[in-house]
């Protein structure tokens, strides 16, 4: 027998993540090839226990290769909480201040209109400095990153704003970052980033900038709008590797979406782990700066903006072929990290969705349930096809939804189905253009759920049973 769902008692966040991992997958994956995008990775870990990891669709898409949870990503801005690390180790060993200038640190500035930019308003996008340089067609393959002495040239010519008057995200400000860990931390940024951060997180899929690890790269991928007329997923531009150079601080890292996960775990003020102190955490996840986008700030190297309700630290990441994002939910302990190999790629939407159905895991249980049989209530788990599309029934958190999986999930408006009995349903959704009230009456064989019928009325078969013909006539009437 298996377990009895009720109405009472508080289910662990561990408990409702595993629901949301074993109904994510098909989800993601059936949007994906209706949206025509090549690939993703996803890791959730809670506690800093990895708790589940997937990933769907092409690392390659011609030749084909699947991708998997072990193929590497560029994590672009990602790149940017590393390096603030690495600037709050050396600040807590006394080796810099927050308060250091430019001018102090890096001698070709000394005089230059960027001199007295201090080190925290680096770390916080306050400091006035370009974004990308005036000619920063690296980004689109036009020419390659910049190296040392033109990321010197850019910044000491780069001042476009006064220090602290707007938040003002800048690569090049981010970049310089890199040779003053370096002149701080007696080491190159690369080997100082890898000796004191990922060596003691045991990060082994990450690093500073890719060279030997090429190979493992998942293939990254121009906009579905550059695909041709008929706009096929064989049809978007692969986009080669290339090395971020002296912008490697601000964008140059790679990695996979478990390894993310684990290391934004680590930085979970009183979790006793990670490189850093608890003082250094707080101050780096506290916002120092509204960054004009609503809802979002920045902290000293982390994006501070509510997720489903949730507080939460992160980053995100644009690199040619690669949109990555991730969030750190302090109140819960989870972290949830997206990687996507296309330039449109939805990290963004993919992550929030997976917020969202963790947002429906938590809501109450009807008391309609109280008694049934775990067994029972899987039954009717599946998806099913008409006509007008699919949906899919799905169990979150000891509850059944009716998920249109190539559709955003709407938390407020999306409410648990009913029981009536081990054969139906009733939809309770608000809408009332939606059947609210009617019954969803199911037959069943075998492998479970084969038909539905309602609300509404209209037939659903089990998705891999329905075939829809060439022309589809009605009978005689």
């Amino acid at each position: 027998m298996g377990t009895a769902h009720g109405t009472g008692g508080q289910q662990s966040t561990k408990d409702i993540w595993k629901s949301v991992l074993a109904y994510a997958p098909g989800n993601l994956e059936y949007d994906r090839a209706l949206s025509r995008h090549p690939g993703y990775q996803a890791a959730v870990a809670v506690d800093g226990e990895i708790l589940g990891a997937f990933s769907g669709g092409y690392a390659r898409i011609d030749p084909e290769e699947a991708m998997t949870d072990g193929h590497l990503f560029r994590v672009a801005s990602h790149s940017k909480t590393f390096t603030a690390t690495a600037v709050m180790l050396l600040r807590e060993e006394g080796k810099l201040s927050l308060e250091d200038t430019l001018g102090q640190w890096l001698a070709p500035l000394a005089g230059s209109p960027v001199q007295h930019v201090r080190v925290r308003e680096l770390l916080s996008h306050s400091a006035g400095i370009t974004r990308d340089g005036a000619e920063a067609d690296f980004w689109s393959l036009g020419r390659a990153f910049p190296g040392a002495g033109e990321l010197l040239q850019g910044a000491a010519t780069g001042k476009v704003i006064e220090r602290n008057e707007h938040f003002k995200y800048s690569n090049i400000g981010y970049g310089l970052l890199g040779p003053l860990v370096e002149a701080a931390g007696g080491l190159p940024f690369a080997d100082f980033v890898d000796t004191r951060i990922l060596a003691p997180l045991q990060l082994r899929d990450t690093g500073a900038d890719l060279d030997a690890r090429e190979g493992e790269l998942a293939a990254g991928y121009g906009t579905l709008a550059l695909a041709g007329d008929h706009g096929a997923l064989t049809g978007r531009t692969r986009i080669e590797h290339l090395h971020t150079r002296a912008l490697g601080a601000a964008t140059g890292f790679y990695s996979t979406a478990s390894d993310m996960a684990r290391y934004f775990s680590s930085h979970f003020v009183g979790s006793g782990t990670g490189v850093l102190g608890d003082d250094s955490k707080r101050l780096m996840q506290r916002k120092a700066e509204d960054s004009g986008a609503p809802g979002r700030g920045y902290g000293l190297g982390l994006i501070i903006q509510d997720v489903a309700g949730h507080r939460s630290f992160g980053h995100s990441g644009g690199y040619p072929g690669h949109i990555t994002r991730t969030w750190a939910v302090p109140k819960t302990k989870v972290v949830l990290s997206m990687l996507t190999n296309a330039i449109d790629g939805p990290a963004t939407e993919y992550g929030e969705r997976l917020f969202a159905l963790a947002a429906l895991a938590e809501k109450p249980t009807p008391d309609s349930l109280a008694g049934v049989d775990e067994e029972v209530l899987l039954r009717f788990t599946g998806r099913f096809a008409a006509l007008w599309g699919v949906v899919d029934i799905a169990e979150l958190g000891g509850k059944l939804y009716w998920i249109n999986p190539a559709a955003p999930v709407a938390v407020e408006t999306t409410v648990p189905l009913e029981f009536v009995d081990e054969s139906t349903l009733r939809s309770v959704d608000p809408n009332g253009f939606s059947g609210y009230g009617e019954a969803i009456r199911f037959e069943f064989d075998v492998a479970g759920a084969l038909t539905m019928r309602g609300p509404g009325g209209m037939l659903f078969e089990r998705a891999s049973d329905f075939h829809a013909p060439a022309v589809l006539r009605a009978p005689a009437g």
